[in-house]
């Protein structure tokens, strides 16, 4: 079973959580309709998933490609001076980079999507929740990570990308999990 599959089973858990534990479950004609905090919940849910997927294999990558067998030819080494603080600034630079876009770029999307979903009227069911542009944004990013794979750069620069990526991904979720626990609906 591969670390995809897991983080789908565990975003399943999280979903199912969620419904339990923040809105009343209603189903309707086969959909689940949740409340407005329980839809940004599960927003941040999704991210922070994919945010420590992305981060873990970043790490792997950047420890593979600056402590790997061809440690000699890592540009981190020749950067830094030995392979563990090759490793260690390239991560260091990954969080840095995630940091700036989780807090300038990704936090607008939020305020966006958390705007969008306050702004519906229950029941709100999972076609209303996100926009087209939204899902067009998650579809090239998508394609761009898919991408990535298969231009021969080296492994650390993958791997910062990847920690890059993920640190931003989870710093959003945080965004997501604090928008959620301001909500003062009544209902809720």
């Amino acid at each position: 079973m591969g670390f995809l599959s897991i983080a789908f089973k565990i975003f399943k858990v999280f979903v199912e959580i969620s419904v339990l534990l923040y809105c009343d479950e209603q189903i309707f004609q086969g959909f689940i309709f949740m409340s407005h905090k329980s839809w940004i919940m599960v927003s941040g849910f999704f991210w922070a998933i994919v945010g420590f997927f992305l981060l873990y294999k970043g790490l792997h990558l950047i420890a593979e490609g600056s402590l790997g067998v061809m440690r000699d030819q890592s540009f981190a080494v020749s950067l830094f001076g030995s392979p563990e603080k090759g490793a260690m600034g390239l991560v260091a630079i990954g969080l840095f980079v995630g940091f700036i876009k989780g807090r300038f770029v990704l936090a607008k999307t939020v305020r966006r999507v958390c705007t969008r979903i306050v702004g519906l009227t229950l029941p709100i069911s999972i076609k209303e929740v996100y926009s087209i542009s939204y899902l067009l944004l998650i579809a090239s990013m998508i394609f761009l990570g898919i991408s990535l794979r298969l231009v021969p750069i080296s492994l650390e620069i993958k791997g910062v990308v990847d920690v890059a990526i993920g640190s931003a991904l989870l710093n959003g979720a945080m965004l997501y999990f604090r928008a959620s626990q301001a909500l003062k609906i009544s209902h809720l």
